[in-house]
């Protein structure tokens, strides 16, 4: 009940704001207070907020502002009543709330302009393929610091090679002279120095580099790097890198199908039948057949073979060469290629479309997809906003204090138990958010609890763990101020702080008491008996199904002589024997439809078929036939649901009489004269 209860709640505070119109603003400030409950202000704005939402011009039930008041004003003393039992003080209250709040804050914690800047900059890079060669040095994330000095002197001389030649020294002693070296081709050098194992059949040539294919270290070198150039070094998880732009080409994508056959590797046999095969269903399609009919029937690549071939869009560099080749080779929409051999067999390729970029609107949402799955572009963003951050909230930085912290790192040459006591005994400021000092000791605890990383290099993991506890930090800052910067979320925590409450004072005062309240429950169904009335007879007691009329006849005499709390062991204990069902009963209020047997011997109806069951064959009902409910419990649902209404009119009555309530008549007028 609790979150249907809360998720209208929530339901209602997304629904769409509306404005006031400039001459309402003018007669009436939102600022205004429209109600006091024991001195506490509402104002105009909080009113209008919850009224506007609850009276959309859509809805047909439109309330006055009179008629909105009274429920407002009941609402409100609700919420003050639970203040008052100080249910807003309790952990469960807080941490509820707490919940709420941080299921909404993500939509206001994000960066729109460094998102868009993201998209801006995918999207311009998706308009152009470059192609590039590559030399990589291999260097994990975890390496040592002489094996990373080791790997960047060697990525650095492959540079110098290609880039300005080495220098070469001619002549000796003190007429030796240094003259610029030669430069070197770059894929003779890939193929002499890179730790890439694809150099030895590709010699350092990568293909078309595009956004998302790559590494996004690798992306940034690939366009940021000017073409016929080599870029500066690189860093990714796997080493050091450089790469030069060979040329740059307009994005294009096709749409193709094929027909596959294919081929083992070192089975000359097999190949020689594939290819014979494979021209056999050329010469048929190039004949008129049915492309997609015999992808369907023939085609070996059966993913694509159930959809007639079709491989759906694609760009260079995304299928094995010899294909990629054939099919952007085919002029028109409809040409089908000669069979061409690939290292995975033999295709027939047929050219479907040719498309070049799509617009940004229609790009859009891929675009967006593929940033979100992308951990650089996100934390580029993240940047971004963290930076903000820092401007915003006055961000100012320690920088000595923490050298002393990565000294300590590289003295310990580890994360162990003296790191941390030495660390924590250090309480030098190192930054400030909002004039609010945090200290090496701060960060220490933070490290202690977040010291999980790829790298075994303590300086690094200090590094890296420190940046995000400053990111941390800021983000928290700024949840802080959320709803001083968000009027929406203001009134949305507003309004999850008072559903909170009112659903926990209700439950308390009304929904509970009428269900545990059976006093109560028959005197109001005793007072009201008339009321509740019923359009035909239903029948209220017990059905026994039974084995034949001996058993029926006990059956009955236990029902009627036991507890009711205690038939159905009583039941099992002298008539249901050594797991024999003898006897089976329901016990209820039934209206016509409800039961067959109870149909054709309780409700008596005339044309009324019950079949009894073969192996319980007996039937016996013990009760009677009603005209009108006798007790509460016959209309339990109704009859609860009216006290509880009842209950809720008493409480508001003693509300409205224990608080002191006033409303400014004159803003309520003003108010008015908007309907």
């Amino acid at each position: 009940m609790k979150k249907i209860f809360l998720a209208a709640a929530m339901l209602l505070a997304c629904s769409a704001l509306q404005t006031f119109t400039a001459t309402a603003q003018a007669q009436v400030s939102d600022d205004a207070v429209l109600l006091t409950i024991n001195e506490k202000p509402y104002t105009v704005g909080d009113f209008m907020y919850i009224y506007q939402k609850n009276n959309q011009e859509t809805q047909i039930d439109k309330k006055t502002i009179d008629e909105y008041l009274d429920l407002y004003i009941n609402f409100k003393l609700k919420v003050a009543a639970a203040e008052e039992a100080g249910i807003d003080t309790t952990a469960a209250f807080k941490k509820e709330l707490q919940n709420y709040y941080k299921q909404a804050i993500p939509r206001y914690m994000v960066d729109e302009e460094a998102e868009q800047m993201a998209l801006s900059k995918a999207y311009s890079r998706s308009c152009v393929d470059r192609v590039v060669s590559h030399i990589a040095v291999k260097c994990p994330d975890d390496a040592t610091a002489e094996e990373e000095a080791a790997a960047l002197e060697k990525i650095n001389r492959a540079r110098v090679r290609v880039t300005t030649g080495l220098p070469v020294v001619v002549g000796k002693g003190k007429r030796a002279k240094t003259k610029p070296g030669v430069v070197e081709d770059f894929n003779i050098v890939a193929a002499e120095m890179s730790e890439d194992p694809s150099v030895t059949v590709n010699q350092g040539h990568i293909g078309v580099v595009r956004p998302f294919r790559f590494i996004y270290s690798f992306e940034q070198a690939a366009y940021n790097t000017p073409i016929d150039s080599v870029s500066e070094v690189f860093r990714s998880p796997f080493g050091f890198h450089i790469l030069k732009v060979e040329r740059e080409m307009p994005h294009e994508e096709m749409s193709a199908a094929h027909i596959m056959l294919m081929t083992p590797r070192n089975n000359d046999s097999i190949s020689a039948v594939a290819k014979m095969r494979i021209d056999s269903l050329y010469e048929v399609v190039k004949a008129g057949a049915d492309f997609s009919q015999i992808a369907a029937q023939y085609s070996e690549d059966r993913s694509s073979a159930m959809r007639g071939g079709h491989l759906g869009y694609f760009s260079k560099g995304q299928m094995v060469i010899e294909f990629e080749r054939t099919a952007f080779a085919l002029e028109h929409d409809g040409d089908i290629s000669e069979p061409v051999k690939s290292q995975y067999g033999w295709h027939i390729i047929k050219r479907l479309d040719r498309r070049g970029v799509l617009p940004l609107d229609s790009a859009r949402t891929a675009l967006a997809k593929n940033i979100k799955r992308s951990p650089d572009y996100q934390q580029e963003i993240e940047n971004h906003f963290v930076n903000k951050l820092k401007q915003e909230y006055s961000f100012t930085e320690n920088t000595a204090a923490f050298d002393s912290l990565i000294a300590l790192a590289n003295t310990q040459g580890q994360l162990d138990s003296l790191f941390f006591a030495t660390a924590l005994g250090m309480h030098d400021v190192l930054f400030t958010i909002s004039n609010r000092p945090y200290t090496q000791h701060d960060f220490a605890l933070y490290l202690q609890s977040n010291s999980k990383s790829n790298s075994r290099i303590a300086e690094r993991i200090v590094k890296e763990k420190y940046g995000k506890y400053i990111a941390a930090e800021l983000r928290q800052e700024e949840e802080n101020h959320l709803t001083e910067k968000h009027e929406e979320l203001r009134n949305l925590v507003g309004e999850y702080h008072d559903g909170i409450l009112l659903f926990e004072v209700s439950l308390k005062e009304v929904w509970d008491k009428a269900s545990a309240d059976t006093a109560g429950l028959t005197a109001f169904f005793n007072e009201h008996k008339k009321e509740y009335k019923w359009d035909k007879p239903r029948y209220k007691g017990y059905v026994l199904y039974c084995k034949d009329n001996d058993v029926a006849k006990a059956a009955k005499q236990i029902i009627k002589s036991a507890n009711p709390d205690s038939i159905s062991s009583y039941l099992n204990k002298r008539l249901n024997l050594d797991s024999t069902v003898y006897v089976r009963y329901e016990k209820g209020l039934w209206k016509q439809g409800d039961n067959a047997a109870v149909d054709k011997y309780g409700l008596k109806i005339k044309k009324a078929e019950y079949t009894p069951m073969e192996e319980l064959p007996v039937v016996t009902l013990i009760g009677k036939k009603l005209k009108a409910p006798e007790e509460y419990n016959d209309e339990r649902g109704l009859v609860t649901s009216q006290y509880q209404d009842y209950l809720e009119q008493q409480w508001i009555a003693y509300l409205r009489q224990h608080f002191t309530y006033k409303v400014n008549e004159d803003v309520l007028q003003a108010l008015k004269s908007r309907e």
